[in-house]
């Protein structure tokens, strides 16, 4: 991938956010390689959740994977369809996931059988990996959960909200979160509303009271939540999506 000319130092200083940056790296390849430098932090921790430190064979295997997944992410990553940050998270995890099951299919091909006498150690055994991966499994949604968090805060803060104030202005009783909960999933599927909202970040509370027959006090009211929720499931938010389904108490 040649360098751009018209990619200029004074451009590169302007990309002040990492999605801005992305789109920089597409027609730059300097901008690429300090890019994939600037978060290779990132790239290992991934794989250090799916590899021991002491296997470096499968660690460096796995590292290539990411960065490959990383490169792969800047290539296809669509500006309009949310933030980078959740996105190249989700590429890079099935990526290494996949590394992860093509090692694993290939290391019980070559497992030697086991003798009769042995089957007892083979049960306790079986049952501690069963234990281990229950426990790296609940770890890693926690981690997910945490990192969610963290993204859904600064998609937040880009609209002036808090999760302080998210907290506060949600509706607390259930008949009026389930009112506000259908309100979210009308506006999700109005192409009009959720481009004003994504592409012009302005929040139509006419369109969308029209919309939803609610009142615009009512949306008005409603607005963090609705914003909030709206936030989640344009994105990339697994863990926190289960809140705007109703699988949470609040969003």
């Amino acid at each position: 991938m040649p360098d751009n000319s018209d990619i200029t130092k004074e451009n590169m200083e302007q990309a002040d956010s990492l999605d801005s940056r992305v789109l920089m790296a597409r027609q730059s390849e300097g901008e690429m390689e300090r890019l994939i430098k600037d978060y290779m932090p990132f790239i290992d921790s991934r794989v250090a959740r799916y590899c021991s430190q002491n296997d470096y064979d499968r660690r460096d295997d796995l590292q290539s994977v990411a960065m490959m997944a990383f490169y792969e992410a800047v290539q296809k990553y669509d500006i309009d369809k949310g933030h980078f940050y959740p996105f190249v998270n989700q590429v890079v995890r099935a990526r290494i996931i996949d590394g992860v099951r093509r090692a694993y299919a290939f290391d019980e091909q070559t497992i030697p059988l086991e003798t009769e006498d042995d089957d007892q150690q083979q049960a306790d055994n079986s049952n501690i990996n069963e234990e281990s991966i229950r426990f790296h499994d609940a770890k890693r949604r926690q981690e997910e959960l945490v990192e969610e968090i963290e993204q859904f805060k600064v998609e937040l803060a880009a609209w002036g909200i808090t999760l302080e104030t998210l907290t506060k202005q949600s509706p607390k009783h259930k008949k009026l979160l389930e009112t506000y909960r259908g309100a979210v999933v009308k506006i999700s599927s109005n192409h009009d509303i959720t481009q004003t909202i994504q592409l012009k970040r302005y929040f139509p509370v006419k369109a969308i009271s029209e919309l939803t027959e609610l009142p615009q006090k009512n949306i008005e009211r409603a607005r963090t939540f609705i914003l909030a929720s709206l936030i989640i499931k344009f994105g990339d938010y697994s863990h926190l999506s289960d809140y705007v389904r109703g699988g949470g108490e609040c969003a």
